[in-house]
């Protein structure tokens, strides 16, 4: 995020959105069916808004007219963008209806329209990684609400070791898994605009732990509304393979068998691996209740490999980069590419 982004604040500070982020595979998505449901809150699909489209588009000052509409140009047309089955230029309207373009009102505009496609008066967003930009959000709406998904940083590594789109790298993951948890005790954890929430509690008490979750939002608890949870709360819009079956997973109900599925997916030394890396944060939370033994000499060589072999792969992108250009993968990943376009 470049610095004249920072200095824009929402031109209606009354807004009260949601943001649910954390790790990913933490439970987020799990979450956003759950909120999707009720009758006064649409979640939308991931938007990737600062994680993507804000970094890479930085040279273009969409508060000038010809870069905006290369921007909602890009936007508008990515596959991203169909995910909400939106019509862009009602969004457009919403968004020039706000005054001068500007990232935020651009933001809020493509999330208020999917609310009212939902026909839902609150409005919401779930990128996981915006919680790296949580200062910028609510630099630019002040009263929004956003809830921290946490979860065991073994579940959440074995998970991730699984995905196409992930590192495959153990201690990758356990790394950023405590570097995100150290942000949140640093700067976020005595905010009362923020609320952490352990997906172990979620689906081992739903129901007690979404009280508590609307009682934070100011939102009543309907009843029954786990078994309301559908493709008509949380529309699944133009996806396919992993990312379709994933979301109607979460629709499935509630159940705690991925708590422990990591024991199973794990090998004893990437546990261990993770254990050394996040044991006095796993502590904190409830995760686990001792130290670990040290790291077996097998378990560090491994750690240690792996580390090596991290920083050959970065210096291979890093001369790939150079010689080829930036890769296309990140934008393929995340839907960024023109919606007529075909993965490969």
């Amino acid at each position: 995020m470049d610095k004249r982004t920072e200095s824009i604040v929402m031109v209606n500070p009354s807004e009260r959105p949601i943001f649910v982020v954390g790790m990913p595979r933490s439970g987020t998505t799990l979450l956003t069916t759950m909120l999707s449901a009720h009758p006064h809150i649409a979640i939308s699909p991931e938007s990737h808004f600062l994680t993507y489209w804000i970094p890479t588009y930085r040279h273009l000052k969409v508060e000038n007219t010809d870069d905006f509409q290369q921007f909602w140009q890009l936007l508008s047309q990515s596959k991203r963008f169909s995910y909400f089955d939106i019509d862009a230029d009602k969004t457009l309207a919403t968004i020039l209806a706000k005054g001068s373009p500007n990232p935020a009102t651009i933001f809020a505009g493509w999330l208020e329209t999917y609310a009212e496609r939902c026909h839902k008066p609150r409005w919401g967003e779930k990128t996981p990684l915006h919680y790296q930009h949580l200062e910028q959000l609510l630099t630019w709406f002040p009263k929004a609400q956003v809830i921290w998904m946490l979860r065991d940083p073994r579940a959440v590594t074995a998970s991730l070791l699984k995905m196409t789109w992930a590192s495959n790298y153990t201690h990758i993951h356990a790394e950023q898994w405590y570097r995100s948890t150290q942000l949140y005790e640093r700067n976020w954890h005595s905010d009362p605009r923020i609320k952490l929430l352990r997906y172990e509690d979620l689906v081992q008490q739903p129901d007690q732990t979404l009280e508590g979750i609307f009682q934070f939002l100011g939102e009543d608890y309907p009843k029954g509304l786990l078994a309301q949870r559908s493709t008509q709360t949380m529309p699944i819009v133009n996806r396919e393979g992993w990312a379709l079956s994933h979301l109607n997973q979460a629709l499935q109900p509630v159940e705690t068998t991925a708590i422990d599925r990591w024991k199973q997916q794990l090998s004893p030394n990437h546990v261990a691996i993770v254990n050394s890396l996040t044991n006095r944060l796993q502590q904190r939370y409830g995760y686990t209740d001792g130290d670990p033994p040290s790291l077996s000499l097998q378990a560090n060589v491994l750690l240690r490999l792996e580390r090596l072999r991290w920083k050959l792969d970065r210096k291979l992108m890093g001369w790939r980069t150079r010689l080829l250009g930036p890769s296309a993968r990140r934008a393929q990943d995340i839907g960024a590419v023109a919606k007529i376009e075909q993965y490969d």
